[in-house]
């Protein structure tokens, strides 16, 4: 069950506002995380959406496992795509979208900006996936400076800079920086067909 988050920002202050609006950076094919400011709840119009799509959950969410697995099955055989895979404890997965690593070795050094215009050109909707880990946004140092981490943390804790050097995550900051793309869900919930279309695609370029 997918459905567009929407926010509306309202402020009398010009520097609030500046400060908030960041937020909005989060688009249909990037995800980012930059501040936790609010408790924004859906509208009744949205809920009222959501409530009717419960009713075709569990067969969308059947199929796109279905679909997914299927997909991963065949890009494994393609040199320089990655598939996701879930741990074995992990039944199924949600897949609001499908994401997997690109090696640009494999594409004669093909850029991944580039990787993605090309895969949009062959009809297939995608993007990069998050832009920075959680360790590496600004709002952790927020949380640091809070009174309520001041109160319960001792202050050689509270040392941000020393935790930013103790958490290091270079693995996750190349994924998120060169090789994370992700496939939009809806593609998920079409037929076999349709995923082979993917897979072509993927090997053409």
């Amino acid at each position: 069950m997918n459905q567009n988050r929407k926010v509306i920002l309202t402020a009398n202050s010009s520097t609030l506002f500046s400060n908030h609006a960041r937020l909005l950076q989060h688009t249909s094919f990037t995800f980012c995380h930059i501040l936790d400011i609010s408790n924004i709840r859906i509208t009744e119009k949205h809920a009222e959406i959501r409530r009717v799509q419960i009713k075709s959950l569990e067969k969308e969410t059947t199929l796109r496992n279905k679909n997914a697995e299927y997909l991963k099955s065949k890009l494994e055989n393609i040199p320089g795509i990655i598939p996701c895979r879930l741990y074995n404890n992990v039944t199924r997965a949600s897949y609001h979208s499908f994401p997997f690593s690109y090696k640009k070795e494999e594409f004669k050094g093909l850029s991944r900006e580039n990787f993605i215009k090309a895969l949009t050109a062959e009809g297939i909707p995608n993007g990069i996936g998050y832009t920075a880990g959680l360790h590496d946004l600004p709002y952790l140092q927020d949380a640091f400076q809070s009174k309520n981490f001041r109160k319960i943390y001792p202050k050689k804790m509270l040392d941000f800079q020393r935790y930013v050097e103790r958490n290091r995550c270079p693995e996750t900051d190349k994924i998120c920086k060169e090789t994370n793309v992700r496939i939009t869900q809806n593609l998920l919930l079409g037929t076999k067909s349709d995923i082979d279309d993917i897979i072509l695609s993927l090997i053409h370029i």
